[in-house]
């Protein structure tokens, strides 16, 4: 099994940090975002599940070499955290808009 370079190493790591400041600012980014969230939670659960099949062929059918591997599971955990969000943040919009209506039959 090949191991990585100190240089493969180094690039995997400031990919990360780009990718974690990049889901940053998206999911920070999401209430002010115009339309309908649901439409770019369902963009973002389809690149999650094609990066995830991506990842799992690249791993079957290249044993022993994890860099592509390595890259890719770092791109379906970037996909995944925003779709996360997304779904979260959608959910709690709708329950927010469900409350609203029986707070004001109330007063």
């Amino acid at each position: 099994m090949n191991g990585l370079s100190t240089g493969e190493i180094a690039g995997t790591v400031i990919f990360a940090l780009i990718l974690a400041l990049l889901a940053y600012r998206i999911i920070r980014g999401m209430p002010k975002m115009a339309g309908d969230i649901t439409a770019f939670r369902k963009r973002t659960l389809v690149w999650t599940q094609v990066a995830l099949v991506l990842t799992v062929l690249q791993l079957n059918f290249k044993a022993g070499d994890w860099r592509f591997g390595i890259i890719l599971g770092l791109i379906v955990l970037f996909t995944g955290s925003i779709w996360l969000s997304a779904r979260r943040y959608d959910n709690a919009r709708l329950a927010e808009s469900a409350a609203e209506p029986q707070e004001s039959t109330k007063e």
